[in-house]
């Protein structure tokens, strides 16, 4: 990472939210997200954001327990809002600032993201198997 907060390899300025949306969105539409999930400026921030808390899930601690962290969740969702994908924040509705990137544990991820894998959310099957 270049001084200004400009990264060489991207050659984008990473506090520049419309750099970062056009970069992210170009990565999207090529179907190359994976490139943004490993870039070096991804990893700074999830590693920031991690520390930051404690690399606690914030879904767990509102629950009033302790659980690791190992993935930093974008509340605004990245293909939606693109130009947030390395802002810590964003202001809201009311005004009022809001958490963009949260860390979580695995399983609060999925509750979110990816409720139809979870075990609780499993459908009967249609017929039933008699083998």
């Amino acid at each position: 990472m270049a001084r200004g907060g400009r990264s060489e390899a991207l050659n984008i300025n990473i506090n520049n939210k419309e750099e970062v949306g056009r970069w992210v969105q170009q990565l999207i539409d090529e179907d190359r997200l994976h490139e943004f999930y490993t870039s070096s400026a991804w990893l700074k921030v999830r590693d920031e954001v991690l520390a930051e808390y404690k690399n606690e899930c914030q879904n767990c601690k509102r629950k009033g327990k302790y659980v690791k962290a190992v993935i930093v969740h974008h509340v605004k969702h990245l293909r939606d809002f693109p130009e947030l994908a390395l802002s810590k924040t964003y202001i809201g509705r009311d005004g009022k600032e809001q958490m963009q990137l949260k860390p979580v544990c695995r399983e609060c991820h999925e509750y979110v993201e990816h409720p139809e894998r979870l075990r609780w959310n499993k459908k009967k099957p249609l017929t039933e198997e008699r083998w």
